[in-house]
């Protein structure tokens, strides 16, 4: 026979606490903000309390009350997934310090997927959602109506309507940093490696990386881009030995801005491969600074996204547009990224 749990309620903890059950919903449930005052003594006195009652709130009951239920839908495009990944980890570490909970649905550019989790998100009575993939050209206008009227949305590096937020890293700014590095490094023929020649977020990083070099004076010819024809952010082995052939065999290139961590390490490999060391004749760099950025020989310099500042930036204006959904102006918070330096250069 199943064992039933008691399910602890407000009044439970106020009558343990010696507060009243207002006191304890505002505390715990946000609830009489207008209404109801405690003091920091008595709040710190109630969360206590009702950890060690293992207290649960209701969410349904809240949402049927029309209350905030504070839970977070995040939709996780599934491609890039170790840096999407990190980047949910930092973003789970913010809303429960905010008191958020989350709802995690997967997709990969679907639209009918993207349009179920928000469907489902608002049956839950979720209070705000995150999207964290990329929109590609081709696929905002159909986005468009699927979003419309859905607020407490903050969309990654740009918005589909012009009412939402959004969050974006600063990747000219990345390229900056991994020329300027470079430079000082006394690299001076600097290649840059692209998964996909027609991704607007490498369109982006070519722009970048040859802005970079004519600041500094230094040659920045198309001959020095390498586009993957197989146009695939995973490396293979073919893809790899074509990209060294062609930049550091025939172009003879001193260094190379590779488009993420994994091709950084591959690209490690097959210069030496070639008989190239790494950073002597060819210094590379990564993007995306994952782990398997520090447990290879030699360690990556690469960027680091800065995925802490990435969630505090989403949840900010995720609770801004909740607390203000008529008069919220969309916003776009840039985030900065870092350069780390290590052995590969």
């Amino acid at each position: 026979m199943p064992i039933e749990i008691q399910k602890v309620r407000l009044v439970d903890i106020a009558k343990k606490a010696g507060v009243s059950r207002a006191a304890v919903g505002h505390v715990l449930n946000h609830s009489g903000i207008n209404n109801v005052r405690v003091s920091s003594e008595t709040r710190e006195r109630v969360l206590k309390i009702a950890q060690e009652m293992n207290y649960r709130p209701n969410r349904a009951a809240q949402q049927l009350r029309g209350k905030p239920t504070h839970m977070l839908g995040v939709i996780l495009n599934t491609v890039n997934t170790a840096v999407f990944s990190a980047r949910l980890s930092a973003i789970e570490i913010e809303a429960t310090r905010r008191g958020y909970r989350m709802v995690i649905g997967q997709v990969q550019n679907d639209l009918p997927d993207i349009q179920g989790y928000l469907d489902d998100f608002a049956d839950r009575g979720i209070d705000g959602v995150l999207c964290l993939f990329d929109v590609m050209q081709d696929m905002r206008t159909a986005l468009q109506p699927i979003f419309k009227g859905r607020p407490g949305v903050v969309l990654h590096a740009a918005p589909i309507l012009k009412s939402q937020s959004s969050v974006r890293v600063d990747t000219t700014s990345a390229i900056q940093l991994l020329v300027d590095h470079l430079v000082e490094r006394g690299k001076q023929r600097i290649g840059l490696e692209l998964w996909s020649e027609t991704d607007q977020l490498m369109a982006v990083r070519r722009n970048a990386w040859r802005e970079a070099l004519q600041g500094h004076g230094l040659p920045a010819p198309d001959e020095f881009v390498w586009e993957n024809p197989e146009r695939s952010q995973r490396p293979t082995r073919e893809a790899v030995d074509a990209c060294v052939v062609d930049l550091a065999v025939h172009q003879k290139v001193d260094a190379i801005i590779a488009s993420n961590d994994e091709w950084a390490a591959r690209m490690i490999q097959g210069l030496r491969r070639r008989g190239f060391r790494v950073p002597q004749n060819v210094a590379v760099t990564g993007y995306d600074n994952i782990d398997i950025s520090e447990i290879i020989e030699p360690a990556l310099t690469t960027i680091d996204q800065s995925h802490a500042d990435y969630a505090v930036a989403a949840l900010d204006l995720m609770e801004n547009s909740l607390k203000h959904p008529q008069t919220a102006i969309a916003e776009q918070r840039v985030v900065h990224p870092r350069l780390i330096i290590r052995e590969s250069t």
